[in-house]
């Protein structure tokens, strides 16, 4: 299905946002016209690319066009500790204000990495706690990167009084937890996986939640959906993403797509 979008949602006048998507990414190195072609003949107007690193946002400029409506980010991914360097905060504190961006990230947590014994939590916190206070500096939201810590981070953000909430990236917590991540001003990013038989779980927490906690974003090229036939997933898998997460609601197509343009806006107000 990656190259065959529905007349149903190929024929609507409905604007789509991807709210995460690694676009800039190695594996889409010439098709990326192909697939932003196809993007926005779905109806998908916009993508927020994350930094994960010093060496990649830099290069984000030369790879994915200004004229895409693309919005890079810049942050420092626990995946990439190992990359880090000691002067990159000052880097990434010049960065976000020369690029003019909208939010800080991709930042965060993952106890999964430290339970394989490649990051350990505290090397991750050393990284992830100076983005706090320099998002906070800059009156920016923080895009977040959280497996399995999600009551760990969001107390921590909450003792520090964060102030400009943001998207909690590819959010699998529980209800409790997502009420919890809502109460501190943030949306939780919603995709593929929300399609998977197994995520049984997954789809009664989101039914549980308000329309005003999602954005919907395809993680690009991870995080295929279900029905993906194809070897990576790209943006214009939204349009299916917000249909799913209609019939979820009991919503329209009309009505959960209004609602998140709001929450967009909401979120992430430096947006044009």
């Amino acid at each position: 299905m990656s190259g065959e979008l529905s007349l149903e949602l190929m024929n609507t006048t409905l604007s789509w946002f991807d709210v995460h998507c690694h676009f800039d990414f190695d594996v889409f190195d010439g098709q990326r016209d192909e697939h932003w072609t196809l993007a926005r003949a779905a109806g998908v107007s916009g993508i927020l690319i994350p930094g994960v690193s010093r060496s990649q946002s830099d290069a984000l400029a030369e790879v994915v066009p200004q004229c895409w409506n693309r919005h890079r980010l810049a942050g420092l991914h626990p995946y990439w500790c190992d990359q880090h360097q000691p002067d990159d905060l000052e880097w990434l504190a010049q960065s976000l204000v020369d690029y003019d961006s909208v939010a800080l990230g991709e930042a965060g947590m993952d106890a999964h990495l430290d339970k394989s014994s490649r990051v350990s939590k505290e090397e991750q916190w050393r990284w992830f706690l100076p983005q706090i206070e320099l998002a906070e500096t800059l009156k920016l939201p923080l895009v977040l990167h959280v497996r399995g810590m999600h009551d760990e981070v969001s107390s921590e953000l909450k003792r520090r009084r964060f102030s400009h909430g943001g998207l909690v990236h590819a959010f699998s917590g529980s209800q409790q937890q997502g009420e919890r991540w809502l109460d501190l001003g943030f949306v939780l990013g919603v995709g593929g996986a929300m399609t998977h038989p197994g995520a049984t779980r997954l789809r009664r927490t989101l039914r549980s939640l308000p329309n005003e906690a999602f954005l919907l974003e395809t993680d690009a090229p991870d995080m295929k959906p279900a029905f993906c036939g194809g070897e990576i997933n790209t943006p214009a898998m939204i349009p299916f993403y917000g249909a799913i997460l209609a019939t979820l609601k009991m919503c329209t197509l009309d009505q959960i797509n209004e609602q998140l343009a709001c929450n967009l806006a909401r979120t992430f107000p430096k947006l044009p």
